[in-house]
């Protein structure tokens, strides 16, 4: 496809830079992610606030986004991995909508369906959108104090192949360290809710076996205390 006017996008001159390489790492360090065999990639010139690539060949288009998140920069990364719950419709226009190649001004995109893939470690929001020209379909993924975002659109307005392999390959170059964390974070909550489950069943077993116990002289026969006491004998006798 035509290469599209990524430095309307962002305000900013174009950088030109063919990577040749199939993973593509954000020297700013805010995105990665699998470049499909056969497509361009370039970037936009000062990566100040945030990274856009985009990526291109023939018959499609797509949009990569490293966005900086300071609401979610105090977060663990297994709250992020958490972020499980469908987009807002209005997040996943107002996002979309920055692709002024894809929704020029003034022709907001209409959200037509979304998901939520979690088969991975990362859950991958996923959407289609549909502009007064275009389908274009989304994802998103979070992480602690950034938000990973790609936008797709081809020729024929159906879905390419190479789109899932960006959508689901978007990631961040701390990754590791955060996955590490995530699973530390799961095992320490794990361990804790155990520790918490036993204690209570002891505290059940002990409060069960106080309430048990033999009365006080020794004999739990059945019979009222009273009914053995000898004097109580002697009256009767």
């Amino acid at each position: 496809m035509r290469k599209l006017a990524l430095a309307a996008l962002v305000g900013v001159g174009l950088g030109v830079g063919v990577a040749h390489a199939e993973q593509w790492t954000d020297p700013s360090g805010r995105v990665t992610f699998d470049k499909p065999s056969g497509w361009q990639a370039e970037t936009a010139g000062s990566q100040g606030a945030q990274t856009v690539v985009l990526l291109f060949n023939a018959s499609n288009d797509c949009y990569v986004f490293g966005v900086p998140n300071p609401a979610t920069a105090t977060s663990s990364a297994d709250a992020a991995r958490n972020t499980r719950d469908p987009l807002a419709p209005t997040a996943w226009t107002t996002a979309a909508s920055a692709v002024r190649d894809f929704f020029p001004a003034g022709s907001a995109p209409t959200l037509v369906s979304q998901t939520v893939d979690t088969s991975g470690f990362w859950p991958v929001q996923r959407a289609q959108l549909q502009g007064p020209s275009r389908t274009v379909f989304g994802a998103v993924q979070a992480r602690p104090g950034f938000e990973l975002r790609a936008f797709c659109s081809s020729t024929s307005g159906s879905e390419s192949p190479g789109f899932a392999q960006i959508f689901n390959s978007l990631g961040h170059p701390n990754d590791a360290a955060w996955q590490a964390q995530a699973e530390s974070q799961v095992s320490d909550r794990a361990a804790r809710e155990t520790a918490a489950a036993a204690a209570q069943a002891a505290q059940a077993e002990q409060q069960s076996s106080t309430q048990a116990q033999p009365e006080a002289d020794g004999v739990d026969d059945g019979v009222a205390r009273s009914s053995r006491d000898p004097r109580a004998r002697r009256r009767r006798d």
